[in-house]
């Protein structure tokens, strides 16, 4: 049976017991768990632990953590998601199912074509998508959303393995990508609605990203998103 999921603040799972409130404890409580009820409780950073309900009252939940829970649902690749912001229903798409299929980080970014542009609220509201996902696919780590920034930052930005994403590439062949050799790491550059300008295309190669087709079909961006990152876990990462 699967055992319910929480997300604690990192450094909590150091202590024996632990207090669960504010939305967790709403979320126990929808659960309908009673004292006695097993869950994991995790830190949303690696660390996990199995512990038992022993305490209820409308202002909080005490859990007595018994032992550490092995995580087995991160992927060995560390892949980071940079995603041009795109309309709000679209990006809470990308975010939240980007997190189901294992991505370390997301970059959200602005460039020339962008039609969105993410506020503090949007960016609080992405978090929240994040770690409901992160707990309703059993992830043992909430994937970081990072800042929005201009798209040339993001070029700036190391990595084993960088990959543009380029409807403009046509039905260029992608076979070339089972070849490649396997990286601890990759980040990988789809664009807003309106995709890519040519001469965003041309900075990204001059700074060494390499340039990838999804196929002779014109994405839609999110689309583009989810499936450029589940063709990495694919061949890279945990998807077999």
């Amino acid at each position: 049976m699967t055992r319910p999921r929480f997300l604690v603040s990192p450094g909590a799972l150091t202590e024996t017991r632990i207090a669960l409130t504010g939305t967790e404890l709403h979320h126990l409580r929808v659960r309908r768990l009673r004292v006695g009820s097993q869950l994991i409780v995790s830190d949303g950073q690696g660390t996990q632990k199995l512990g038992t309900l022993v305490a209820l009252n409308r202002n909080q939940a005490l859990i007595h953590l018994e032992a550490d829970e092995e995580p087995p649902r991160e992927s060995p690749l560390r892949l980071v998601l940079a995603q041009a912001a795109l309309k709000a229903d679209r990006m809470d798409l990308v975010i939240e199912k980007a997190t189901e299929l294992g991505v370390s980080e997301v970059q959200v970014f602005t460039c020339e074509r962008s039609l969105a542009q993410p506020s503090d609220e949007r960016c609080a509201r992405w978090q929240r998508i994040a770690r409901s996902a992160a707990k309703q696919c059993q992830r043992s780590t909430v994937p970081l959303l990072t800042a929005p920034v201009p798209f040339d930052t993001v070029l700036t930005r190391a990595a084993s393995l960088r990959i543009l994403f380029w409807e403009g590439l046509g039905n260029q062949p992608t076979g070339r990508m089972i070849g490649q050799h396997r990286p601890s790491d990759a980040l990988i550059m789809i664009g807003p609605e309106g995709g890519f300008t040519a001469g965003e295309v041309d900075r990204a190669a001059a700074q060494g990203f390499q340039l990838w087709s999804l196929g002779p079909r014109v994405l839609r961006a999110e689309t583009a998103a989810l499936t450029a990152v589940a063709l990495c876990q694919f061949l890279w990462g945990d998807l077999h």
